[in-house]
């Protein structure tokens, strides 16, 4: 019963792949060469073999030209070969495609690896050149690609989208901190936001601290950037760290610094990047001019577009009526982040793109349409 439940779930989720365990010659193996993952630790797993055996046996597909290709355990693989092993068990699917040796690669590595940022992003790429190119050949995916990458990977949807972000925008010499866990995402992330010389400019300022020792220092100088720093400690902490570094040497305190510059706009606000306040008071100037909204939701679950007839805005709750309905509903703004609460021009709202001047994003997947002036059109996943 268990045989056939298992396979009926694998039909169900379109990866009906038959496979039978086999022991090959060692020489008969070879990487993949989709496997983008960095092949660390291989003398510790060596020797956790040597002492506890194989765990888990190696997953191959079998070639055109008579070799095995790896899908699951290049490290165990090297690691073998590194104690002189000449056969190795196997596990070998049959009928796996392309698309799918690559899929089970990306999936076998999230589960059974602590992988690194970068690698993470990586990850997300191929996905969506995979889920794309499964869609283009007429299969019927169940949900947003978004979300089938974050189940691949163990990630939510929100975690895809600031890898995405931090992929894209950071600077290399930051993508680096990250992955040695020398700045969070979600610093990495508020970082991704500057220009590239601003970037540089904060990687300046930070290469040389000790992450461990210096987690308030570079804590103190990422929310200066996210938001305007108001407390007198974390000023004086700035002003202990950058501006007075060389105080009795007259020739320095002439030379102040591109980045000591870029610190002092930090401290007088003067960054262009819009504090949480002032958008706030643009969402309220803006429903100051209309009596009624539209609320778009388009989160994992539902699709929805619902008309407000009466609404109020607090500092961090949106407070309304829906039309026919006699409850009070409540909206939190939960991330005071500038690219999750701010003015957009386009609301993406299931398969249509909204493009209007006066629409402001609540949350990532929460927006307020206001008034009539907008225009619609479909757009491609």
């Amino acid at each position: 019963m268990s045989s056939y439940l298992k396979g009926l779930a694998n039909k169900i989720n379109g990866v009906e792949n038959k496979s039978f365990t086999k022991e090959l010659d060692i020489n008969s193996l070879v990487p993949s060469q989709n496997n983008f993952y960095g092949i660390r630790e291989i003398e510790e797993l060596a020797e956790s073999i040597n002492e506890n055996g194989l765990m888990h046996n190696l997953v191959v597909r079998k070639k055109d030209d008579g070799t095995y290709e790896i899908i699951s355990g290049e490290r165990r693989y090297r690691a073998l070969k590194s104690l002189g092993y000449e056969k190795i068990p196997c596990q070998v699917k049959e009928n796996l495609s392309d698309l799918d040796a690559e899929l089970m690669l990306i999936q076998a590595n999230a589960e059974q690896r602590e992988l690194t940022p970068s690698e993470k992003m990586e990850g997300i790429k191929r996905l969506e050149v995979i889920y794309k190119q499964k869609r283009n050949n007429g299969e019927k995916l169940q949900g947003k690609t978004r979300d089938l990458i974050g189940k691949d990977l163990g990630l939510s949807g929100v975690q895809v989208g600031r890898y995405k972000k931090v992929d894209k925008d950071l600077i290399p010499e930051l993508k680096e901190k990250l992955d040695k866990e020398e700045i969070t995402l979600t610093q990495a992330h508020t970082l991704s936001s500057l220009t590239k010389d601003e970037q540089e400019i904060i990687h300046e300022e930070i290469k040389d601290l000790n992450a461990k020792e210096s987690k308030e220092e570079i804590e103190t100088l990422v929310n200066g950037i996210k938001q305007p720093i108001e407390s007198n400690l974390d000023k004086e902490l700035l002003d202990e760290m950058y501006l007075n570094k060389n105080a009795n040497d007259k020739e320095e305190e002439k030379k102040q610094s591109l980045s000591e510059k870029y610190l002092t706009k930090v401290k007088k606000n003067e960054i262009n990047i819009e504090s949480f306040e002032s958008r706030l008071d643009c969402l309220k100037e803006l429903a100051s001019g209309y009596s009624k909204a539209q609320l778009l939701i388009d989160d994992f679950q539902h699709t929805v577009r619902l008309n407000i007839k009466e609404f109020s805005i607090n500092y961090r709750t949106l407070e309304f009526y829906l039309e026919g309905q006699p409850n009070i509903c409540k909206v939190y703004f939960q991330d005071s982040d500038p690219n999750q609460f701010r003015r957009v021009n386009e609301i993406y709202y299931g398969k249509v793109k909204i493009k209007t001047s006066v629409a402001f994003k609540i949350t990532f997947d929460t927006y307020l349409l206001f008034g009539n002036d907008y225009s619609e059109g479909g757009y491609a996943q």
